[in-house]
């Protein structure tokens, strides 16, 4: 085995031949950590002495490369791996990567930082005035560190890109599942000029095993301003209790695990039934419902009998869709996944399945109630499962808000804090009425059924708008006449 001592992966590849599998993601030395963060101060005036607009050109120009890269095929080899590293379809791994340019857009990164921060785009360069006689200045928090989450290249991509443009130094930790990718994506800073260095050497990007002595001293002991922890547990716990030793108390920001759901008026879907239920089945198809956005459950508000008929047309439009998008699992999986349809069917629910193993979709219809509620065991687990909704027959709007609140507390649905995106079907007439009570059950998005995955540059993130995660701001007045 070589042992080669990693130097900062943004400027210095490790030619691959000279490194054996289990050196395959190299971590830097602590003592290395200590001399980078020693010079953060540094790094980070001189990233904001770039000025913003310079700073966000050099993130188009990262852009523009990976398109060129994207549209001459030179990825081909890169998207495999992803492939197989995530589970998804070849086709979700290309919408994906093709994805990857939004996060780069300069009228995207004006709008995530106008609408997050007090004072816009130039609060982060000077003091800028938003009141007469009164003015404000976002600075960098950071160093921030980031524990990002691997269900798609787009949620590591967000936070670093938000803390690179707001001047910190940057130690981005990927997953396994997307960490060849992230690299790649910031590789390409180096083919980009002096000025793109400036940018490429405020961010680390290394992969930490869990029991890493390297991410022990990050968490409990670097001179860190911000942490930013993506996932659940029992890493959140660990994260918590880390920082919390840490003597320069950085701000701890955590990204739970959250889940979507769907909520379909049944009035409102008379002369639309096709239109609904082809939403429907490709918001189940979209990352195999990975992402804390997927709609897991739907409530239908109506009668029992029109569910089972959107039901019918849902798995229709799955089974044309879903040949497009088809899949690789296990057998295991597979065993799994059918002790829980027909444990499901049990306990009286009606059960829509596909027995193609590369499209192992399953719609479960349940009446007032989660059918999960009656198993005493859960084969496959909310994250583990992929293509499956539950659909259940309600009331009113009331139930909805009921069965949104208690779904983190129900079998089967376990391992999310809340919901965090609804995707609604209504008719326009009734959408305010609807939103208003969606909102007070504690939901954060509300969206229409089909665009769960979709976000604009202006929305928060969980409820917050992410620039602030790494920023702080100051303010000055100037005196008043008397």
């Amino acid at each position: 085995m070589i042992l080669i001592e990693p130097l900062h992966p943004i400027k210095e590849s490790v030619p691959a031949d000279q490194v054996e599998e289990p050196l395959k993601h190299l971590e830097p030395k602590i003592s290395w950590l200590r001399e980078y963060l020693s010079q953060a101060k540094a790094i980070q005036e001189e990233l904001r002495s770039l000025g913003y607009e310079k700073r966000v050109r050099l993130l188009e120009g990262v852009r523009r490369v990976w398109t060129e890269k994207l549209e001459s095929g030179s990825l081909e080899v890169l998207k495999k791996e992803l492939v197989k590293n995530t589970g998804y379809s070849e086709l979700m791994v290309e919408e994906d990567l093709r994805f990857v340019a939004e996060v780069f857009k300069k009228e995207n990164i004006d709008s995530l930082i106008n609408s997050g921060l007090e004072g816009g785009v130039g609060s982060l360069d000077d003091f800028v005035e938003v009141a007469p006689g009164e003015y404000v200045s976002n600075l960098p928090a950071g160093p921030a560190f980031i524990i990002a989450s691997g269900n798609s290249v787009i949620p590591p991509l967000i936070p670093t890109v938000t803390s690179l443009i707001t001047n910190n130094l940057t130690i981005l930790r990927p997953s396994l599942t997307n960490y060849i990718v992230i690299k790649e994506i910031f590789k390409t800073l180096e083919d980009l000029g002096d000025e793109a260095l400036v940018l490429g050497n405020a961010l680390l990007i290394t992969y930490l095993s869990h029991n890493s002595k390297v991410l022990e001293y990050l968490l409990k002991e670097a001179p860190l301003g911000v942490v930013n922890y993506w996932g659940g547990e029992p890493g959140r716990t660990v994260v918590y209790r880390a920082v919390a030793e840490n003597p320069y108390k950085p701000k701890l920001i955590v990204n739970g695990p959250l889940t979507g759901v769907a909520v379909i008026d049944g009035d409102s879907i008379d002369s639309s039934l096709s239109e609904v239920s082809e939403a429907l089945a490709m918001e189940v198809l979209m990352y195999d419902q990975q992402l804390c956005s997927s709609p897991t459950m739907a409530l239908f508000i109506g009668n029992y009998e029109r569910a089972i008929q959107l039901a019918k047309e849902v798995s229709k439009h799955l089974d044309i869709l879903g040949s497009s998008y088809e899949i690789e699992v296990s057998e295991g999986w597979l065993y799994n996944l059918n002790t829980l349809r027909k444990a499901l069917e049990f306990q009286g629910a009606k059960v829509f399945r596909s027995d193609d193993p590369r499209n192992p979709y399953t719609v479960v219809v349940s009446k007032s109630k989660s059918s999960f509620t009656g198993l005493r065991l859960v084969p496959l687990d909310l994250h583990s499962r992929k293509r499956f909704l539950e659909i259940i027959v309600v009331n009113d709007l009331i139930d909805c808000v009921k069965l949104i609140k208690e779904l983190p507390r129900t079998t089967g649905y376990a391992g999310v804090d809340r919901v965090q995106t609804v995707a609604l079907w209504v008719h326009e007439r009734k959408a305010s009425y609807y939103v208003r009570k969606l909102a007070s059950a504690g939901v954060y998005r509300v969206v229409p059924l089909g665009e769960s995955f979709l976000r604009t540059p202006r929305e928060p993130y969980d409820g917050e708008y992410i620039p602030r995660y790494f920023t702080y701001t100051s303010y000055f007045r100037v005196r008043r006449s008397v």
